[in-house]
């Protein structure tokens, strides 16, 4: 047995949290499993390989993240996507599961690991993998403990156990405020709202420099509370302009937050990025942006130029609004011959030009939709 080591994703907890769980469950859980939460309440573990053997020999997968007692009650509250919700009744048939009381308690490298917590099947342990994996298989055994004493390193790894690790990056905690999917509740958005708050005020707390990373702020720039929480909480915020592709949020953040669309984040200017295109069917979605930007007359300086990704000068905004124009026409031609020779050259609807590029870039003579 290796000595099990965990990095907490959040704030310790107490018997009356579990217990509030227990009734929105309307069942208890595992004594060891509480044991766990009252010690950790979630986290990532060191070594997290499951070698505990499973039915009929069926492959077992390495633990991601032991989920939190805020995460045990919000999957019971909204049907999230890191859940059972999306498999077929059918394939619980052959375990005699009730999916009503399958709790989710890790998430894995590939699937889930989930506990029964039916009268006749408490606290059995199975694991789901509908990633070329064989969907749901039962794990042998009911205790949690000895499901944690099995946690090793993966058996084809070259990494040697280490007594005296110690959690650094990959392993840090930031890595749970940018899985998007753990907050996901559209239908509800108050309820993912109130769990990504929770989730915030650690990192807040234990790595207060860390909620600065460009990368937190970008997984939420279309989501204005998330962005306002954020800001809130210390986060950068040169970032969320370069970060943001869509106009109201553009517009929201210069208008309600006071930032500068004509000012450099790492030497590349917002505008910039709007303008620079990554695949044909950016051109597309990019013309629409720098189309509505203008309609909106946010005031952005065409003459600068920034600086390439590999540090080199880029052209003047001017000239790039122009490549972008010439790529957006040339996409409509390509998907038009596309219909053509696919035998359909009814099935393609022209592209919308735009007034407000046509004039920005002096073609007065060219008849627009807008």
């Amino acid at each position: 047995m290796k000595d099990l080591k965990i990095c907490k994703d959040e704030l310790d907890i107490s018997n009356a949290e579990i217990e509030k769980a227990e009734k929105i469950w309307n069942t208890k859980f595992p004594l060891e499993y509480k044991e766990f939460l009252l010690e950790n309440n979630g986290g990532i573990s060191y070594p997290n390989w499951p070698t505990i053997p499973s039915e009929n020999n069926s492959e077992l997968w390495g633990i991601e993240r032991f989920l939190s007692i805020g995460d045990v009650i919000i999957q019971k509250q909204y049907p999230m996507t890191y859940t059972l919700n999306d498999i077929d009744q059918e394939d619980f048939e052959p375990h005699n599961l009730n999916k009503d009381l399958l709790l989710v308690f890790a998430l894995g490298e590939r699937g889930i690991y989930f506990f029964h917590l039916s009268e006749n099947d408490f606290g059995q342990i199975y694991f789901a993998n509908y990633s070329g994996g064989d969907g749901i298989v039962k794990v042998k055994t009911k205790s949690f403990k000895e499901f944690l004493n099995s946690l090793d390193l993966w058996e084809w790894s070259d990494e040697e156990y280490n007594p005296n690790f110690k959690f650094e990056k990959p392993y840090c905690t930031e890595n749970k405020i940018i899985q998007t999917h753990l907050f996901h509740t559209p239908n509800n958005p108050e309820l993912g709202f109130n769990r990504f708050k929770e989730v915030v005020e650690v990192l807040c707390n234990v790595q207060p420099e860390e909620i600065k990373n460009a990368n937190i702020p970008h997984k939420y720039i279309n989501d204005i509370s998330k962005i306002e929480h954020l800001i809130k909480k210390g986060c950068n915020t040169d970032v969320l302009l370069s970060s943001a592709r869509k106009s109201k949020i553009i517009k929201y953040l210069i208008e309600r937050k006071g930032l500068d669309i004509n000012k450099t984040y790492k030497g590349r200017y917002p505008l910039q990025n709007y303008l620079t295109i990554g695949s044909p069917n950016d051109a597309k979605v990019k013309y629409q942006l720098l189309s509505e930007l203008l309609e909106l007359k946010i005031e952005m300086d065409w003459s600068v130029t920034g600086n390439k990704y590999d540090g080199t000068p880029d052209f003047p905004m001017i000239e790039k609004l122009k490549i972008l124009n010439e790529k957006y026409l040339q996409y409509e031609i390509d998907e038009k011959n596309w219909w053509i020779k696919n035998g359909k050259p009814t099935g393609h609807i022209p592209y919308p030009k735009s007034s407000f590029i046509e004039k920005k870039l002096g073609n007065t003579n060219i008849k627009t939709d807008s």
